[in-house]
């Protein structure tokens, strides 16, 4: 978000504000509070529980909440409605394929109860009006395919101002081993609609399948603009990132496959990401690269072939040579 990053960006980089924070899993309530100078966000709270230590009691007052369940069985009352469900296997159980992400939300001016075995968390914002309390359940929202090759992965998202909440908008990400996210890279840091960019903060919380292991898996989260933000972090398991803008790709180690439970924030009234131009062409990589691995076997391509689709799709020489590169990773070589 415009105001987030203006106000600490270079606390950032100048190490002063670390966006990470690991949660322990066993202490409950706020692990960031947008009203810390500590924490590098002005809208999104974001908060843990282990539902066998609750009950526990929140009044939501002038903000809007979005519980979402990591695994186990909850019950979550709001007012005089009580949302039951549980999440056996844990997030990555279906996946990949089938994604069994569900959601309660909790708007302003309530009373929740949280109660159950296992782990919840949510995410919290200042509403922007007022509905109902919902519960969006396991599959009521398709979990789709985005993007291609090396930056394959799964998306469902389960609310937004457009159906179930006035401010937030949230849902789960899912990436294979060694693939990346945020690709092609995009910002939403401005209230430009209709120039395709909303002004959006965003907080990540990263889990992986596999934990065993002294070091235990790993990704890579960064964060950068062109206003000399420059930054990347080392993840984990239960790993929660403050995105307060900029470009925040994030991959996947070789070692395990990782998922994050995300939501963002803003004073625009439509989430709306703006593709930064240098890398929008990627889609056009991924296009070709999806046609042309959609064939079995994989059929070598000429010289002229490859030319004739760079020319159609308008690539760069620069372009067509990531485009050449991604192709051999698929097993599909140019023959001059």
């Amino acid at each position: 978000m415009q105001e987030t990053l203006r106000k600490y960006r270079r606390a950032i980089r100048q190490g002063k504000v670390n966006p990470l924070v690991h949660w322990d899993g066993q202490t409950s309530g706020l692990l960031m509070d947008s009203t810390s100078a500590d924490v590098p966000l002005c809208m999104l709270d974001f908060a843990c529980y282990r539902l066998e230590d609750g009950p526990f009691t929140i009044k939501t007052r002038e903000r809007e909440f979005a519980f979402l369940p990591v695994n186990g069985q909850f019950e979550v009352q709001v007012d005089s409605q009580v949302f039951q469900g549980r999440r056996d296997g844990g997030p990555f159980a279906g996946l990949p394929g089938q994604s069994n992400a569900s959601a309660v939300y909790a708007p302003a001016d309530a009373n929740v109860q949280l109660s159950g075995q296992g782990e919840m968390i949510c995410f919290s914002a200042p509403a922007a009006g007022h509905k109902p309390p919902a519960y969006v359940q396991p599959g009521q929202r398709p979990n789709m395919s985005r993007g291609t090759g090396l930056w394959l992965r799964e998306v469902v998202s389960l609310f937004s101002p457009e159906d179930v909440s006035t401010v937030l908008v949230g849902g789960e990400t899912y990436s294979p081993p060694g693939l990346w996210s945020g690709t092609p890279l995009h910002v939403h840091d401005q209230h430009l609609i209709d120039q395709g960019q909303s002004d959006h903060e965003e907080i990540y919380y990263h889990l992986a399948r596999i934990t065993q292991g002294e070091w235990g898996p790993f990704g890579v989260q960064m964060l950068f603009d062109n206003d000399g933000l420059d930054q990347a972090y080392v993840i984990h398991d239960h790993d929660a990132f403050a995105i307060p803008g900029g470009a925040h790709p994030v991959i996947a180690g070789p070692n395990s496959d990782m998922l994050y439970m995300w939501a963002l924030a803003g004073p625009s009234p439509k989430l709306a990401m703006l593709d930064i131009p240098e890398f929008a062409y990627l889609k056009k990589v991924g296009e070709l690269l999806d046609s042309l691995t959609a064939e079995r076997p994989r059929a070598a391509l000429s010289a002229r072939e490859f030319q004739r689709l760079v020319s159609e799709s308008k690539l760069l020489a620069h372009e067509a040579h990531v485009l050449r590169m991604h192709l051999k990773q698929q097993g599909i070589n140019i023959q001059d």
